[in-house]
């Protein structure tokens, strides 16, 4: 692919900067819009770690190394963002964006590999990350690389993470984006979940991107 396509590199140099919000739609309205050939993003609108903005600074991250294109770089990280990072050595994960400012590897126990879902043989590069707090759990997983022919339905891979996730959570709401359509589940409490469906075309090559939020079922209590 043409890393110059006009359709995925805008012009020269950007700054990004996005703002604290639980709205994925717009989450993916800004981290999936064109590309520049240099890019800054400022978060210093962003006070508090979220795994949806993580996931989706990561994604942007991957398909960028794709396309060939330099490293993003972040800007105005808090406190609270900078002792996340440090502490899980996230950034000591192949991640392809960089901090302006100085992050710390923590040196401490090895974290413990989790059970993860995909690794099916269809993508190259395979990225799961979970973040606990309290009775919460964030999630995200990024597929990229595409290895085999034909579509690979969103279904599966949502199959695949209730499979996993549904032993010790309960869903609460969930992203799954492609290339070119996503999916918006939301828990109904009394009710089926609902489903929202779009078809979001782009000119990226193939991705996979899923972000969750579960709730921990030993913690739950019964209303």
């Amino acid at each position: 692919m043409n890393r110059l396509d006009g359709s995925l590199v805008s012009s020269h140099a950007g700054v990004f900067y996005p703002y604290q919000h639980q709205d994925f739609y717009a989450m993916d309205s800004l981290f999936l819009s064109p590309f520049k050939e240099e890019e800054v993003w400022d978060f210093q609108s962003l006070s508090l770690v979220q795994m949806g903005f993580l996931g989706f600074l990561t994604l942007r991250g991957s398909i960028r190394e794709q396309l060939g294109l330099s490293k993003m770089q972040v800007r105005g990280l808090s406190k609270h963002w900078r002792s996340y990072l440090a502490k899980e050595n996230f950034l000591g994960n192949q991640i392809h964006w960089e901090t302006l400012e100085f992050i710390p590897n923590l040196v401490g126990e090895k974290k413990e590999e989790q059970n993860s879902f995909g690794k099916k043989g269809h993508w190259m590069n395979e990225f799961h990350w979970e973040k606990k707090d309290g009775e919460n759990t964030s999630v995200f997983f990024i597929a990229t690389n595409k290895q085999t022919e034909g579509e690979i339905a969103i279904s599966d891979l949502m199959k695949d993470f209730l499979s996993y996730s549904q032993t010790n959570h309960y869903l609460e709401r969930a992203y799954i984006r492609k290339e070119n359509s996503s999916y918006l589940y939301l828990n109904a409490k009394e009710t089926n979940p609902r489903v929202f469906y779009r078809e979001n075309q782009t000119n990226f090559p193939s991705f996979l991107f899923l972000v969750a939020e579960l709730k921990n079922k030993h913690i739950i209590h019964p209303n």
